[in-house]
């Protein structure tokens, strides 16, 4: 028997270096062979590139390097950076090995004072003091072609990880074009400024596209004798386009169909023009533009303005007057903007002023994704109504409220004709946004012109011309969902938990209120009468007792709550992370148990 038992424990000891040597033979072999091939199992596919990355990263002629700077050894106590910086080192890495060598990676860690860090400042990235001592990170990207051409992310941010994948193509693409791209421009407003005469001083350009002509190539275009549109033009940027022709418009839809990109702005109340004359250019332009409208099946009211009272900005009508809410100029703030966008998803605020809204037809030929949304308790008006009322007010009164929400800007997605290129079109309801009163003040400063935002309404101007003048590729590359998973059961019971002490902590807390009012009331009336301090000194003593019996019983139900988030945080950390490997465990455990009384029983 003991000879027997040897001979088992020598093959079981032989089997398992065996197994040893083979699963090393099987990973060798398959990292050489099968090293271009993946399974992405997670839930969205967030190691799978999108279509349009792998085209941008295979477009290149000339290699492209991209060189990741990260601080590492600055942000060894950030566990959320490091993991972030683990899945952009994975993102990049994929891009390398789909571009087919067109993509090239370095990883480098800038050490204080290194020539690394001297590179990575100069390319200008950004060195953060984000570490708990305040070390400086700098987390980065830079690439450079084989010319001059660099282009940079500054830092890359884990709560834009949404959009990394298109931050990453983006600057590829960038890259492999060699110049500014063109943006026509057809507009019936002064956008450009007003020259100037004897009588009358000129008019500047608007603060919007004096930083579109900065970042583009821009060609103004006559809508009265244009027959085609340049081949050059990247983007087509129509403003409240007013006096377009016929052939205007079929030059426009031969660029759609050829898979030209097109921004709109049409508006029913163009504010920067006399009333007369704004209604008359929104009319005009609706007349233009409404076979187009029609072909992609959108639907929009040239006679019709939303007002929303819960987004009603407060307006003064006249210098002097108290501001008051004004249903007509609306504030959008992050609830109304789209954060599936590339183009909203990091704004804020944009503020609006009498704007339009957009429907899709029935039997829509394109689809219609909103970009920006009125809330649920908008309603419409006429403009005509919207300029005969003196009190903001009283628009409300009778409101038409819409069932849902308004589209106030949208993009257009869609093949226009079978066959035909993706067509990629943004709508937006309002020219006014575009001015500089909603959205810049401009300060004089020693002869210059000092510009300080108080809302995004440019960079949504410049985020949308500079998402459509990419390729076709780019444009395609939505938000992703981010490789984050938190424990969704611990939040929600977190929030059980803060509920249950909610209430008696907000008791607590009136009740200090009102202690703390009255010893100030108590302070007041003796500095007023001039007494002594002997005066209301038991009222005194009584009411600062209550107030610390108060804060003592605020900081236990802290304490309690924090002990109970921490018990719950145990509990599911442990069931997750322990439960299933002891139960695979306890699993293998009674397996041979069992072969072993199997084994004694046929003995």
């Amino acid at each position: 028997m003991r000879v027997l038992a040897s001979t088992r424990g020598l093959r079981l000891v032989l089997a398992l270096l065996a197994l040893a040597l083979l699963y090393v033979a099987v990973v060798q072999v398959g990292t050489r062979l099968l090293g271009g091939w993946q399974i992405d199992l997670t839930r969205d596919h967030i190691y799978t590139l999108a279509p349009g990355t792998r085209a941008i990263a295979r477009s290149p002629r000339e290699p492209v390097q991209l060189t990741l700077y990260f601080s590492r050894h600055a942000a060894r106590d950030l566990p959320q950076l490091r993991a972030y910086a683990r899945r952009v080192q994975t993102l990049l890495r994929e891009v390398a090995r789909v571009s087919q060598g067109r993509v090239r990676l370095a990883l480098v860690d800038p050490r204080p004072y290194s020539e690394a860090e001297d590179r990575a400042l100069a390319a200008g990235l950004s060195a953060l003091p984000v570490g708990p001592e305040g070390q400086r990170v700098i987390f980065g990207l830079v690439g450079t072609n084989a010319t001059t051409g660099i282009a940079d992310i500054p830092f890359l941010q884990p709560d834009k990880e949404a959009f990394l994948e298109y931050d990453v193509a983006r600057l590829i693409h960038e890259l492999v074009t060699r110049q500014r791209p063109l943006v026509g421009l057809i507009s019936g407003l002064p956008v450009e400024g007003t020259p100037g005469s004897a009588n009358a001083p000129g008019l500047p350009p608007w603060t919007a596209f004096q930083q579109l002509g900065q970042l583009f190539r821009v060609q103004p275009l006559d809508g009265r004798t244009l027959t085609a549109i340049p081949a050059a033009v990247r983007v087509l940027l129509l403003v409240q386009p007013d006096m377009l022709s016929a052939g205007a418009v079929q030059a426009i839809r031969a660029f759609l169909l050829r898979g030209g990109h097109l921004a709109l702005f049409i508006d029913p109340d163009p504010e920067t023009l006399p009333p007369a004359r704004a209604m008359a250019s929104a009319q005009a332009s609706w007349r233009a533009l409404q076979p187009l409208f029609a072909e992609w099946g959108v639907s929009f009211d040239p006679d019709r303005v939303v007002l929303d009272p819960t987004l009603a900005r407060s307006v003064a009508l006249q210098p002097g007057m108290v501001p008051a809410p004004d249903p007509a100029v609306l504030g959008l703030g992050r609830a109304e903007l789209s954060h599936d966008d590339v183009i909203t998803a990091g704004l804020r605020s944009i503020n609006v002023s009498t704007i339009g809204s957009f429907e899709q037809t029935e039997h829509a030929r394109l689809r219609l994704v909103p970009l920006l949304q009125s809330s649920g308790d908008a309603g419409s008006a006429s403009v005509q109504r919207v300029l005969d009322t003196p009190d903001p007010q009283a628009l409300l009164d009778n409101l038409r409220q819409a069932r849902g929400r308004y589209v106030l800007a949208a993009r257009l997605t869609g093949a226009l004709a079978p066959g035909a290129q993706q067509a990629d079109i943004v709508l937006v309801a309002d020219t006014d946004l575009l001015s500089d009163r909603l959205w810049v003040q401009l300060l004089p400063f020693f002869g210059q012109t000092l510009t300080s935002p108080f809302a995004n309404n440019g960079d949504f101007f410049l985020n949308v011309v500079d998402n459509l003048s990419g390729s076709s590729a780019l444009i395609s590359i939505r938000g992703r969902a981010v490789a984050s998973r938190p424990f969704t059961r611990l939040r929600a019971l977190r929030a059980d938990a803060e509920q249950a002490f909610r209430e008696r902590r907000l008791a607590l807390q009136q009740q200090l209120d009102a202690a703390e009012q009255r010893l100030l009331e108590i302070e007041q009336a003796r500095r007023a009468a001039g007494a002594s301090i002997s005066l209301h000194e038991a009222e005194y003593r009584a009411a600062s007792e209550q107030q610390r019996e108060i804060r003592s019983e605020l900081r236990r139900i802290e304490r309690d709550l924090d002990a109970r988030i921490l018990r719950l945080q145990w509990r599911i950390e442990t069931l997750d992370i322990f439960l299933l490997p002891a139960l695979i465990a306890l699993f293998g455990l009674l397996l041979a148990a069992w072969r072993r009384w199997r084994g004694n029983t046929a003995t």
